[in-house]
């Protein structure tokens, strides 16, 4: 079983590498629905990765991880965050693809928050992994609402 604090640490890294992730997918999006997703979700991953280090902090350096430090590294060389799928989708350029393996990151990010819930001690951290496990849950229907958008064809889309 992974250590609490290894699982905070790998939280911080998915947080950066959505974000990451998520920057190359707008650029890519040619569907401004989808685009817009993903440039909201740009800034609530980075929000996130800064609550983790910032709610987790004490956890974090009683095992001797400077936070803000490890964070700061991550964000020097994002690109070593992306793994060779996201790469690799996103060099073939389709955005449904793109926009299911997103689903899966979100998914994977509240299952992450709400099994590290059980793991910590303290009504803040838990309450912390609550909100982050909700707020990963919206990205989730965020873009599950987007790729219903980018399966509908654009003149059969509800005008605004």
């Amino acid at each position: 079983m992974d250590r609490v604090v290894d699982v905070i640490k790998q939280a911080i890294e998915n947080e950066v590498r959505a974000k990451t992730f998520y920057a190359k997918a707008a650029d890519l999006a040619s569907d401004g629905e989808a685009q817009m997703v993903f440039i909201e979700l740009i800034e609530m991953e980075d929000l996130h990765a800064r609550r983790l280090v910032e709610g987790f902090g004490s956890v974090l350096s009683a095992d001797g991880v400077d936070g803000a430090a490890f964070l700061a590294d991550l964000e020097a060389d994002v690109e070593k965050t992306l793994v060779h799928d996201q790469i690799e989708l996103l060099k073939n350029a389709e955005i449904r693809p793109v926009i299911d393996f997103a689903i899966e990151m979100e998914a994977k990010a509240r299952d992450t928050y709400l099994d590290l819930k059980t793991r910590v001690e303290g009504d803040a951290l838990q309450a912390l992994c609550q909100e982050l496990a909700d707020e990963e849950q919206n990205h989730f229907d965020l873009l599950t609402e987007a790729r219903s958008g980018a399966d509908t064809p654009i003149d059969e889309r509800p005008a605004l």
